[in-house]
């Protein structure tokens, strides 16, 4: 569907082909293997309306055969740029398109080359918004994984003395042994007065007794990704800190339940914000509600006051609500979840009241 998806939208543009590339960007990359299905580091697609060339060198022969069976296999020979020239000049295509994450090193290499290049806006990435069946369950196996090593270490490891750094590596530890090929590379793990930093990454703190402790977390699954945050009580803690808690709760609940293909990302932004604002709480809502998750960590669309167009059916979206207050702390929860015509689908599964150990 995918590669369909792009074939049709070369037919109607003023390009004659498209370029999608693999080459040390794995934000690149990551549009390459939506078209093509490979799953490489090294390699290059060129894209017509009735064809497609997959060129590699040897080392990825018998693996596009695998991935990539509708694809016509170009073997390097001198130089990658040469031998997409060669495919360019086989195709006699004169404008051709580029995906404009590419590095700018790589692009000055194909401004050598005798075709007008044009750069793609966005063209891969909306057709990666709406998930097919095959991409959900992915990302529910990613969730599930997530959803599991934190209920591992919550559950069996003794938090306080540790450092937040301690349990990150114990959290990744786990995703991989549950499958994951791969983790973020760095945990949120926000324990006290850190918690009112949103990107707190795990640091030396000790965690102690009385503090909130927020966790932002997730692997990927053969390529898609989770995104779980989950705040939690160590022992007796502020009793402001568990009325923020509950507004989180509050707005996170609504906006879930109110989300739906169809809603624009300011409208479910704002049934979030709308809360807790209502509760006094307003100033310490800075980020947007959420974000697209797939192939990428943070994708389209966007859930913030910034977007007014509609949510797309089969969208992955996160829902994020936090308050943060400094020298006291803060709270997120976050699910993911697919859009859907009524409503969305919940891939997370780890419980949302408030947790106190």
């Amino acid at each position: 569907m995918s590669l369909q998806g792009l074939q049709e939208i070369i037919k109607n543009s003023k390009y004659d082909a498209v370029l999608l590339t693999g080459l040390e960007n794995p934000v690149a990359s990551n549009n390459l293997k939506y078209i093509t299905g490979y799953t490489g580091s090294f390699g290059f697609s060129v894209v017509t309306q009735d064809k497609q060339y997959f060129i590699t060198d040897f080392r990825y022969r018998d693996q596009i055969q695998i991935e990539c069976p509708n694809f016509i296999y170009q073997e390097i020979e001198k130089s990658f740029v040469k031998t997409i020239e060669s495919v360019l000049l086989k195709e006699d295509i004169k404008v051709l398109g580029f995906d404009q994450k590419i590095r700018f090193s790589e692009y000055s290499l194909y401004q050598k080359m005798d075709v007008e290049l044009v750069p793609l806006d966005n063209v891969i990435e909306s057709l990666r918004i709406s998930k097919q069946d095959q991409e959900i369950k992915l990302l529910k196996k990613a969730c599930k994984i997530t959803d599991q090593a934190l209920k591992y270490v919550i559950d069996n490891v003794e938090l306080v003395g540790k450092r937040e750094r301690d349990i990150e590596v114990m959290l990744k530890s786990k995703m991989m042994e549950l499958g994951s090929e791969k983790t973020w590379d760095r945990f949120i793990v926000a324990s006290g007065p850190r918690g009112a930093m949103p990107h707190g990454m795990a640091s030396d703190k000790i965690i102690q007794t009385g503090e909130f402790v927020t966790f932002d977390i997730g692997c990927f699954y053969k390529g898609y990704s989770s995104d779980l945050t989950r705040t939690i009580a160590i022992g007796d803690v502020d009793p402001k800190l568990v009325e923020i808690y509950n507004v989180v709760y509050e707005a996170q609940t609504k906006a879930v339940e109110l989300a739906k293909a169809g809603i624009t990302g300011k409208e479910l932004d704002s049934v979030c914000r709308d809360i807790i604002t209502e509760h006094g709480y307003g100033e310490f809502f800075k980020h947007g509600t959420g974000h697209g998750l797939g192939l990428d960590v943070h994708e389209a669309p966007r859930v913030s006051q910034a977007n007014d167009e509609p949510l797309e059916l089969g969208a992955c979206v996160t829902i994020e609500p936090g308050i943060y207050i400094k020298d006291l702390g803060g709270v997120r929860i976050e699910d993911d979840v697919i859009l859907t015509k009524d409503g969305c689908i919940v891939l997370n599964e780890f419980p949302k009241k408030l947790i106190r150990l």
